[in-house]
């Protein structure tokens, strides 16, 4: 539950009355109380007065301890982790109990969707999400093999998975090494955007983070340490590229070619599961006079971490995560950078993005029992509220307003924090300040970005690039900057899940073929995992499948959780394949399609440059579903959805 299982770390530290209100002083007070009763069965811990805070500038609200309950609660805390019981054992608290102390976290009466949602996000089972055999585990055809693709966040779920189920499997994995899009990425500053409290997986408990928002090789070597411990390394096949799938209806398998090591290989799987990720294939520039330009022109995803920079002219084009994350690192160390924005994006603040975990903090993480649980579960739960940002009220809009009552306040709070941040440059204004909703695009995370648009050194640029010349840019009002290196933070191309890899299925029709066609409206999936006349063939991440809010890895071990299941009813009752009916197919994408359009994707203001929207105009990365009706329809596979042969 809260023991530590991770990397070794340094010396324990003095602790002493001071140290321990240190740690007090930083720590989440409601998580603390629920964790303190939970291990003292103090029923007064739970009548403690709370109140609620507003968020995201009254968008939402957050309930915490009351200021005239905080020293009570921190008394009780303290006295407990001076002197803890010499017979304090851990234990898990069963469903009633477990729901009972949700309640009383948050002031609320949990729906049962609610509650079947949030019921492992404390993460108290040793693995909250698992798909297990009906009865004894039967022996498998030696011929059973799953093949996944990829060794990132998505593979490694799959494969943790299969672990327990007993199932082979191999993984490819193109690269030497895994890590997946935290291997890919090494550009400068490169971390995530989401709190490691819920971007890590939920079997795997109170791993020593050393940051709140972990850097990319700090992420790469918590993958390496899982990958280890759960038994799935040895299962990796590196430099192995999977170029080609083709299913054989009359032996019920795939066959794969692959490129391993250099060499060309034939392979055959019972199943396969891509987990290679959204995030895949870089976006190339289009502009003309690339290939003239004499300076460096890097692709974010394919920087090595030993470009020049010292004393050069840089330059960054593209506005989005990346390119957000990146110029204040690149600015340190160049003579002038210019930052090329197509499109204003709403930049935000993010508490304690960049800020090391303090030893007082990790060691209440690992000294309080249950206070690692019930701090993830505070981190999502915060989170849930803000699914409805992207909820268009349309009282709310006959009244005059934009969106919502919350989405516009969200928006005047974002506004003032871009004008707070630009300080002596109201000029920049208009140039900054998005026309488009928050949430109608991925909320970008401020790295000091703004702070570095208002530095000698650095210029923004919001002119469209006309050509590359020998020594730089051209933008269209004539103006030429020379520029040595350039860094294009472009983005990938999301329309190509799957690919460079081409399925083939049923019908001798590649998936690219399929989701091409206009008349498909791009990439379509049921659930985001499977599509008919592709048996046996899963899709980590797929179209339509990425969370309104809180944590994709939950996601990743739901998506594994429900393929787990797919198999073992295909082992038990004896198919060689299965494939999703065409029927449950179109009126699951009917209802997703009419869900998203009641959502503030469609924003007018935004859908022309907005990866989330394709080529046909259509909206196919999120699911239009709240997390708590997505979690219903992934809790458990049904076998009459799917045909089996």
């Amino acid at each position: 539950m809260t023991g530590k299982d991770g990397p070794a770390q340094g010396a324990s530290p003095r602790v002493d009355r001071a140290f321990v209100d240190r740690a007090l002083d930083d720590a989440d007070l409601n998580a603390l109380r629920l964790a303190l009763y939970q291990a003292t069965a103090d029923d007064s811990l739970l009548e403690l007065e709370l109140k609620t805070v507003p968020m995201y500038g009254g968008a939402l609200r957050q309930t915490v301890v009351a200021d005239e309950a905080v020293e009570q609660l921190r008394a009780r805390a303290r006295e407990f982790l001076l002197d803890p019981p010499e017979d304090f054992t851990e234990t898990r608290p069963d469903d009633a109990e477990l729901r009972r102390m949700y309640e009383v976290f948050g002031g609320e009466k949990l729906t049962d969707r609610d509650w079947a949602y949030r019921r492992g996000l404390a993460a108290f089972d040793d693995h909250p999400r698992l798909a297990r055999w009906t009865g004894p585990r039967p022996a498998l055809p030696e011929d059973f093999h799953v093949a996944v693709v990829g060794a990132g966040f998505g593979g490694i779920a799959m494969a943790v998975q299969l672990e327990h189920l007993g199932i082979r499997y191999t993984i490819y994995e193109r690269r030497s090494e895994l890590g997946g899009t935290w291997s890919i990425n090494t550009y400068p500053d490169v971390r995530v955007d989401t709190t490691n409290f819920l971007y890590q997986f939920f079997f795997e408990k109170n791993y020593p983070w050393t940051e709140y928002f972990a850097r990319a090789g700090e992420v790469r070597g918590y993958l390496e340490h899982v990958a280890r411990k759960y038994g799935v390394h040895e299962h990796i096949s590196f430099d192995s590229d999977v170029r080609e799938a083709s299913f054989d209806a009359a032996t019920g398998r795939w066959t794969i070619e692959a490129v391993v090591d250099g060499w060309v290989r034939h392979l055959t799987a019972t199943a396969v599961v891509s987990a290679s990720g959204l995030f895949a294939t870089p976006r190339r520039l289009d502009v003309p006079g690339v290939e003239d330009f004499r300076g460096e022109i890097v692709h974010t995803a394919e920087c090595t971490g030993r470009e020049r920079l010292d004393g050069r002219d840089v330059a960054i084009i593209g506005n989005g995560s990346t390119g957000v994350q990146m110029l204040s690192s690149v600015r340190s160390r160049a003579r002038s950078v210019g930052v090329f924005q197509r499109t204003p994006q709403w930049i935000t603040p993010r508490e304690r993005y960049g800020e090391p975990i303090r030893p007082e903090t990790r060691w209440l993480l690992d000294t309080m029992p249950y206070y690692w649980n019930w701090y993830c579960y505070s981190a999502a739960a915060l989170r849930l509220g803000g699914q409805i940002l992207q909820e268009p009220d349309p009282r709310w809009q006959a009244a005059g307003g934009l969106v919502s009552e919350a989405n516009d306040a969200y928006r005047e709070t974002l506004t003032r924090y871009v004008k707070s941040q630009l300080g002596s440059r109201p000029d920049l204004w208009d140039k900054l300040i998005p026309r488009h909703a928050p949430m109608a695009r991925r909320l970008i995370v401020d790295n000091n970005w703004y702070a570095s648009l208002l530095k000698d050194d650095v210029e923004l640029v919001t002119e469209t690039i006309e050509r590359f010349t020998p020594t730089g840019i051209r933008t269209a009002d004539g103006k030429e900057r020379d520029y040595d290196v350039v860094f294009t933070a472009t983005g990938f191309v999301t329309q190509k899940y799957l690919w460079p890899t081409r399925y083939r299925g049923l019908a001798d029709e590649t998936l690219e073929d399929r989701w091409s066609d206009p008349a498909s409206g791009g990439p379509r999936a049921y659930l985001g995992l499977t599509v008919p006349d592709f048996p046996n063939l899963f899709i980590m991440y797929g179209p339509n499948s990425q969370n309104r809010s809180g944590s994709l890895v939950v996601w990743m071990e739901t998506w594994a959780r429900y393929i787990g299941e797919a198999l073992v009813a295909l082992v038990e009752t004896g198919h060689r394949y299965l494939t999703v009916r065409e029927e449950v197919f179109e009126d699951y994408n009917r209802r997703l399609d009419a869900a998203m359009r009641a959502l503030v994707w469609y924003d007018p203001a935004s859908t022309e440059r907005n990866y989330y929207v394709n080529e046909f105009g259509r909206q196919q990365v999120n699911a239009p579903w709240r997390l708590e009706e997505y979690h219903e329809l992934l809790a458990r596979f049904e076998p009459e959805h799917y045909d089996f042969g």
